[in-house]
């Protein structure tokens, strides 16, 4: 009998869906070799790059993906509503694999991603 809670959707519709309740809308995502690109718009870009985002960002895609699943590195590219870029920061599998490991602290990982900001 099959968990009629679970969502076999794809991936891809998942995380949408979930994001959109952080006022986050995603445009594009690919994932290839245990690397996931993906390009957002956020709603609180009008007050520039939204740095507090990028937790939960990242949050919503472990939640939405298998925590206990392969690591696999994040690039993302942030734009405004009008699609203009507001910046990019990426989380290395690795710091990812750390976490878990309880090698790195969950501040110390938060500062490896937040260090690969970059504003545009």
């Amino acid at each position: 009998m099959s968990d009629p809670d679970a969502d076999e959707r794809p991936f891809e519709e998942r995380l949408e869906d979930r994001l959109m309740g952080q006022g986050v809308y995603l445009t594009d995502l690919t994932e290839s070799d245990g690397e996931l690109v993906i390009e957002y718009e956020s709603i609180a870009g009008g007050d520039g790059f939204p740095r507090r985002q990028v937790g939960r960002v990242l949050r919503m895609v472990w939640d939405t993906r298998d925590r206990g699943g392969d690591a696999v590195s994040i690039d993302a590219t942030v734009t405004d509503t009008d699609g203009e870029i507001l910046g990019t920061w990426r989380a290395e599998d690795e710091w990812v694999e750390a976490l878990r490991d309880d090698d790195l602290t969950q501040t110390e990982f938060s500062e490896k991603v937040l260090d690969t900001v970059d504003e545009e």
